[in-house]
């Protein structure tokens, strides 16, 4: 007896173009991350304050490094079923990141104006 893949051919190349550009939007993310963490950071050092906004932005940037894992996980893998789950969770966790870099984002251009 066959088993019957209910992914099709059609499927794991949208699948693929997805993940492709995801991996470019989360590796983008990330970068954007680590420079507003390292402006953070400045700006606090210069008023000797410190704020949530490094923390959440430490944590946003392993965030979109999870899903440029998960990304080429997707994209290495052999399974089509795999594949279709590991973009499910990536679309998820790169649409949770993205949630919080523009909370953050209001947040530091609050605590700046």
């Amino acid at each position: 007896m066959e088993l019957h893949d209910p992914i099709s051919a059609d499927d794991d190349a949208r699948h693929e173009r997805i993940l492709e550009r995801l991996l470019s939007a989360a590796t983008s993310m990330t970068g954007i991350c680590v420079g507003l963490l390292g402006a953070v950071n400045a700006f606090a050092r210069s008023r000797n304050t410190e704020t949530l906004a490094d923390d959440v932005l430490a944590l946003n940037a392993l965030m979109f490094l999870i899903c440029c894992y998960l990304v080429v996980w997707g994209l290495r893998t052999g399974s089509r079923r795999t594949t279709a789950r590991l973009l499910r969770a990536v679309e998820t966790l790169f649409l949770a990141s993205m949630t919080l870099l523009v909370a953050i984002g209001f947040f530091v251009v609050y605590s700046v104006l």
